[in-house]
């Protein structure tokens, strides 16, 4: 499932997939709220994992470090979760084994906030996976004139009522909703290598700062191998800000 941040709340009533339920406006900003909150959430705390990491690495001799995966949307991949339980089990220093045991409760907040992403989504309309070169404005455009059958001026005006995502990278998700006159849309992470909000708040910000402060000019699509490595890239970027 995916990581979430929403980026329009606009509507009178919109429908639901899985069934004949109707929402009104208001539960459906507050579903979207609800979703980029979690989303938020998400990321804040695999940051606190990696600070974690860091800092038993730090603590216990090179020999005995860990190596860990956290992914932008699941956390730890459960087969390295197992070899963190083994960890702490055999780890005598009780304050190196509490740090591993605060990323294990932090995992269990995240499997928590994880689940619930999937119980709203679960309610929508299935998305659009996003491909390489494709943008916001003009993937929703092509859902109203193609898939809704609207003219194109009533749906550039439609469009024109919503918020939209500036950027936007291949496997992220569009959402899209249209009933009864009303449009909305939001983005979440499918399955890209970096969420909507951490690529908005984070990745774009460093790699765009670090290009101007080197003098290059360099294409939008030009960094995009670099979210591929999203994790060890966020790691350098607190790291980087911690010693500044």
């Amino acid at each position: 499932m995916s990581r979430i941040a929403p980026v329009l709340l606009y509507g009178l009533f919109l429908l639901a997939a899985c069934s004949n339920e109707q929402l009104s406006v208001e539960e459906f900003q507050h579903m979207a709220r609800e979703v980029e909150e979690q989303s938020t959430s998400i990321a804040a705390r695999q940051g606190d994992m990696r600070a974690l990491l860091q800092s038993y690495n730090q603590t216990v001799p090179p020999a005995h470090r860990m190596q860990l995966s956290i992914d932008p949307e699941a956390g730890i991949p459960d087969e390295e979760r197992t070899l963190l339980k083994a960890r702490i089990d055999e780890e005598s220093d009780a304050s190196c084994r509490g740090l591993l045991e605060q990323l294990l409760v932090i995992q269990e907040e995240i499997d928590e906030s994880h689940a619930r992403l999937h119980e709203l989504t679960d309610r929508l309309p299935a998305p659009h996976r996003v491909r390489s070169g494709e943008n916001h404005y003009t993937l929703c455009m092509d859902y109203l004139s193609q898939q809704q059958g609207l003219p194109q001026a009533q749906a550039d005006s439609l469009v024109a009522r919503v918020a939209l995502n500036s950027d936007i990278l291949e496997g992220f998700h569009v959402w899209f909703y249209f009933h009864d006159g009303v449009f909305g849309t939001f983005v979440t992470q499918g399955d890209a290598h970096v969420s909507p909000t951490v690529f908005a708040k984070v990745v774009k910000r460093h790699l765009l700062e670090e290009a101007r402060r080197q003098g290059r000019q360099e294409a939008f699509e030009t960094i995009l191998d670099s979210l591929k490595r999203s994790g060890a890239l966020i790691a350098n970027i607190r790291h980087g800000a911690a010693g500044q």
